[in-house]
């Protein structure tokens, strides 16, 4: 199991050399999916981190089968409070009991950033982008749905999407 996730982000050649440099680590480096976002490496190592400004997440929630290929979609959530953040927890634990009938998902994690700020990350991993937004379009994920955007649940809301990287 992946108990944290270190991420930094940059461009491809930056990052490409962290994959020369640090071999035992299980590190995947991710293509952004829009021109408009940076490549992102992660660093499932559980390791401690090596990145000179690392992102460090905490894993609340994985369910899958660790086949981190296809697509991957990162929503991150800010939250006010932590009443909102409680409330969105439970709305997530209800989703999460439906996860293995999501078609085409491949792995589906909740993670906390580890700072004083409360935000959480849903990083999914699809077998294609379809599979994604179909999930995004049913019924499945409507108790979710009033937190992916900025508003009365979420003081921020920030949405990429990537594949990896070919080196």
């Amino acid at each position: 199991m992946i108990h944290k996730i270190i991420a930094t982000f940059g461009s491809q050649s930056v990052l490409a050399q962290y994959l020369d440099r640090e071999p035992q680590r299980r590190l995947l480096l991710l293509k952004p999916a829009e021109a408009t976002e940076a490549f992102q490496l992660l660093d499932l190592s559980d390791q401690p981190a090596f990145f000179n400004n690392p992102l460090r997440y905490d894993t609340r929630y994985h369910t899958g089968n660790d086949d981190l290929t296809g697509f991957f979609n990162f929503s991150y959530l800010t939250f006010a409070t932590t009443e909102a953040a409680k409330v969105f927890l439970a709305q997530f634990d209800q989703l999460c009991k439906q996860a293995e009938n999501f078609i085409g998902l491949n792995d589906l994690f909740l993670l906390r950033l580890d700072a004083a700020k409360i935000e959480y990350v849903i990083f999914s991993v699809w077998q294609r982008d379809a599979d994604y937004f179909n999930w995004r379009n049913s019924t499945d994920f409507k108790q979710i749905k009033p937190y992916m955007g900025a508003g009365h649940y979420v003081q921020q809301f920030h949405q990429a999407n990537y594949v990896l990287a070919q080196r």
